[in-house]
């Protein structure tokens, strides 16, 4: 195994052995469909909440074996204020999650393993997924036409592609672990303006890729991209030379020569 893969690895396992600690109370049920604004109700998994941006409703606390259904929880339509959080759901054929014509949801601290895609937004905008694992999924996130979303500080481990966003713009990804995938971030289809800012690529064999001009630094730092080495001549932790992304120019001008989701390696001694 690659010295950035055992990295990557072992943060997981971290992050994993954390949720589990709190995973002890899910309770199992099947699939959730919400389709309007209406039916966050009780029988449809919502514990509490009364959909304001004080008090939004929240669905936790669920484990959902999809059992090659489509969707573990599948929300249409809707506009109030919701929360997922602390939820497992595996074996979705389609997504583990699938946010359609959705605003205004937040999805937190829960896992999502062996599902088609993890999470799905399509056509929906200000939302927020944060706190999350995916793994051993085709996709860990895909986006579709969707807008002024947030990614933060997800682990994404061992996914076909872990972000995907297609004619998807204006969205944020920042302080994530992107490790050991096939595809660590894609944007194409007219995917724009996007920022992708203080991320941990690790053991991925392709980081990145973008077909458009997107943010990949805020002018004073980027991502850290591991396997990547250059000149830090003043030591203040941006390697002195860009990292390009593709080969029509997009690049991190400010990449990070460590990050605090990847260990630094142990000094090195003498035999």
């Amino acid at each position: 195994m690659k010295k950035g893969a055992a990295l990557a690895c072992a943060v997981f396992l971290l992050v994993f052995v954390g949720y589990l600690a709190t995973a002890g109370d899910l309770v199992a049920r099947r699939v959730i469909v919400i389709t309007n604004d209406h039916e966050f109700t009780v029988e449809n998994g919502v514990c509490s909440g009364s959909g304001t941006e004080e008090d939004p409703y929240v669905i936790e606390n669920w484990s959902i074996d999809a059992g090659l259904d489509e969707y573990g929880i599948r929300i249409h339509g809707t506009t109030r204020p919701f929360v997922i959080r602390n939820v497992e759901i595996s074996g979705a054929s389609k997504s583990g999650i699938y946010l359609s014509y959705v605003q205004n949801g937040t999805v937190e601290d829960s896992l999502f393993e062996s599902n088609w895609v993890g999470v799905t937004l399509n056509f929906s905008s200000f939302n927020l997924i944060t706190g999350c694992a995916f793994v051993t999924s085709t996709d860990g996130i895909h986006a579709y036409f969707s807008h002024s979303n947030e990614i933060v500080a997800c682990t994404f481990d061992r996914n076909d592609t872990a972000i995907w966003l297609d004619a998807s713009t204006g969205n944020g990804v920042s302080a994530n672990l992107i490790a050991d995938s096939h595809m660590g971030v894609y944007l194409n289809l007219g995917s724009v303006g996007n920022r992708i800012v203080s991320n941990a690529f690790v053991g991925n064999l392709h980081h990145a890729y973008a077909h458009d001009p997107n943010e990949w630094d805020n002018g004073s730092q980027g991502n850290y991209w591991d396997g990547f080495e250059a000149i830090d001549a003043d030591a203040d932790g941006i390697w002195d030379t860009e990292y390009l992304i593709s080969r029509d120019g997009e690049s991190d001008g400010f990449p990070l020569v460590r990050h605090p989701l990847v260990p630094e390696p142990p000094p090195a001694t003498c035999p």
